[in-house]
Parts: structure tokens; sequence; C-alpha cells
């Protein structure tokens, strides 16, 4: 009697697999969720007041209060560039709803979903490059506001000099779009297409199903 039993599926589950998946998991909440966000904000929300934010940060000594600068400026230059940035975050909201599931279900080897993976994958970084280029004037116009905010800081401060530089601001945008876009869906995307991945879903597949066994 033959004593030999195939490895369980889930073994042969790559490691940078599951990796992959975790970040696109994590990153398709976070899309979701800015998405609807913005939408919702653009839907009914009033554009606020950057220079009256950034007196009110000013007065604070904890240097983070600055961070409120930030997103204020954001709010404001998404308000100014509604008719861009309202149709994007709905796609946004729906790619990041459709990343989150396909992340789950490559997690959970879920037979016969390798191709919808890779599509959804394929589909949020065409949306990502496509998105960061329609939204240069929408960096431009926030980078430009907390430029100017950073002017309002007290002379001493250590960070006025860097907030008030808009062209660290367009590095750490561009750096962020790449490692945190870019490289994450682009390494998710390899890593379903690896072999060892199909071999992955080839095996659940039969354990699932082991009529398909030769």
């Amino acid at each position: 009697m033959d004593s030999f039993r195939p490895p369980r599926p889930r073994s042969l589950r790559p490691w940078y697999l599951v990796a992959a998946m975790l970040l696109t998991w994590l990153m398709g909440v976070r899309g979701f969720m800015a998405g609807c966000g913005t939408a919702m904000y653009l839907r009914g929300g009033t554009a606020p007041d950057v220079t009256a934010v950034a007196q009110q940060a000013r007065d604070h000594t904890d240097p983070f209060q600055f961070a409120v600068v930030l997103d204020a400026a954001k709010a404001r230059a998404l308000s100014l560039h509604r008719d861009v940035a309202f149709p994007l975050s709905i796609g946004q909201a729906i790619l990041g709803g459709l990343l989150v599931v396909a992340s789950g279900l490559a997690l959970g080897g879920r037979p016969g979903t390798r191709g919808f993976v890779i599509q959804v994958l394929v589909a949020n970084l065409a949306f990502a490059t496509v998105e960061y280029t329609l939204t240069r004037g929408v960096r431009g116009a926030w980078i430009d506001m907390v430029a100017q905010a950073g002017a309002l800081l007290p002379p001493d401060a250590p960070e006025r000099e860097g907030i008030m530089n808009p062209s660290v601001w367009w590095t750490f945008e561009r750096v962020r779009f790449v490692l945190f876009e870019l490289a994450i869906l682009g390494a998710a995307t390899l890593a379903m297409t690896r072999e060892r991945t199909r071999l992955y879903f080839q095996a659940v597949a039969r354990a699932v199903d082991p009529s398909d066994e030769p």
C-alpha cells in the first residue's frame, strides 16, 4: 500500500505571495477609505482657509501641528480641481475595494482566482499611473499653499526651511508614488506570475477537485 501523501497545498504557498498580498490588502483598504472620504468631501465639504489654519498651528509649540496645515492644503487643492479629483476618487474607491477582495482571495488560496487577482493588480497599477499624471495640478496647488504657510512659522523653527522649499515636497511625492504605489503593485503582480505561485494554485485546485489528478 502506497503511504505517500502529497504535500498540503498551504505548505506550498510562497512566503513572498503572503507578504505581497498583505501589503496590497492594506493598500486596498487605504485606497477605498481615501477614495470614499475624498468623494464625500467634494460632494458637500467646505474648503478650509489654509492661512487661518496655519496661523492657528503657529500658536502651538508642537511642530507636528503643522500636519493639520498639510491636510487643509490638500483639501483646498482638491476643491480647486474638483472636476478631476471627484471622478478619480470614485475610481480609487472602486479599485481599492476590488484590491481588498482580490488580496483576500489570494491569501486564502481560492481556486480559480489567480487570473482575477492579476487583472485587479494590473488595473490598480494602471490607475495609479493615470491618477498621478492627472493630479499634478492638485499636487502643485497644495505644495504652493504649504510653502507659503511655512513662512508663518517662527524664523528659528528647524523645519521652516524644509517646509518652505517646494522641491522637497515634489521629491517626497515622487518617492512616495514609486515606493508605496508602483513598487508594491509591481512586486505583487510579479509574485502572482511566478512559477511557484502558479503551482500553488494548481495544488489548491487539485485538492478541491481530486478528479483532476492524473
